[in-house]
């Protein structure tokens, strides 16, 4: 009965203010945005080089007073192939998940900084705690409402990207199999961060502390791991994959998949192990107010 309750109660609270919808609206905003930015360049570029091939306008040079020509300047740019680029539906929606995943996961961060730890700060679970409500009815909705939603809010918007970069790019169109890959990385990636804020947010009370803690250190932890050569097999390497899965034409999922299947294993894993974490440690600071002082002699 009290999870029952705890579920209605949270999904009300999810749904009721709004958070649903701004993070559907949002996600799906973000990973339209670059697609168009970048098709919008790409028209812009093929535009002007079909309509004016050749330049003869001079530069100056201040310093010299030398003056140069603006074809040899340009002629030092591969302009074959930033056109090729900019028409290749693989590269833009490579670029496009790998842009978008940080702004993501800081947007799930603080529309979710109400449930992981928010309640505590306000004190507003005293009374409902006080009255015998579980820890364990109390934090299982959380970790099954907010994580899988970001999931597949995150799934459904990644694949909206990948089909929108084949329509617009006419070139090395994404395949099924890799949009869907790479659309259930960037959904485990998000689902693997916002558990863990979630998490460490209810062990704290300090929502928005963690929040922006988790959001530089995930930057700073996948920087470390990359010098340190470390590119497989933890949630962090979750960009890279996706980055040479659709960018890398020679990829191959048979040479990758070990790495594909370990890395999300060990990612749920850790949601797993985030959840005991907050239930340990709200168990542990719990104060049984109704227990008996027995006398001591």
């Amino acid at each position: 009965m009290q999870f029952k309750y705890c579920f209605k109660k949270e999904w009300s609270q999810f749904s009721r203010t709004f958070r649903l919808l701004a993070l559907v609206l949002i996600f799906f905003a973000m990973f339209l945005s670059y697609p168009a930015l970048f098709g919008f360049a790409g028209s812009v570029l093929n535009q002007d080089f079909t309509e004016s091939p050749s330049i003869e306008e001079s530069a100056v040079v201040s310093l010299n007073t030398v003056k140069t020509s603006a074809n040899d300047i340009m002629s030092e740019i591969d302009m074959d192939a930033m056109m090729d680029m900019y028409s290749d539906a693989g590269i833009m929606f490579g670029t496009t998940v790998v842009l978008t995943l940080p702004s993501c996961v800081l947007v799930a961060m603080l529309l979710f900084m109400s449930a992981a730890g928010g309640e505590q700060k306000k004190r507003a679970m005293i009374v409902p705690l006080s009255s015998g409500l579980k820890f364990k009815n109390y934090l299982i909705p959380k970790f099954i409402i907010y994580p899988l939603f970001a999931f597949a809010i995150t799934f459904l918007s990644t694949v909206f990207a990948g089909v929108t970069c084949n329509i617009i790019f006419p070139n090395n169109h994404t395949p099924a199999v890799n949009m869907l890959v790479a659309a259930l990385l960037a959904g485990i990636y998000v689902m693997f961060i916002v558990t863990v804020h979630l998490s460490l947010g209810l062990c704290t009370s300090r929502p928005g502390i963690m929040a922006a803690a988790i959001y530089v250190g995930s930057s700073v932890v996948q920087s470390l791991l990359q010098g340190f050569g470390i590119t497989e097999y933890h949630p962090f390497a979750i960009s890279s994959m996706i980055s040479d899965m659709l960018m890398m034409p020679e990829y191959s999922f048979a040479d990758n998949m070990m790495n594909i299947i370990v890395t999300i294993v060990i990612s749920i894993a850790v949601c797993i192990v985030m959840f005991f974490l907050a239930l340990g440690v709200l168990n542990a600071k719990k104060i049984n107010n109704r227990e008996e002082i027995k006398p001591e002699f």
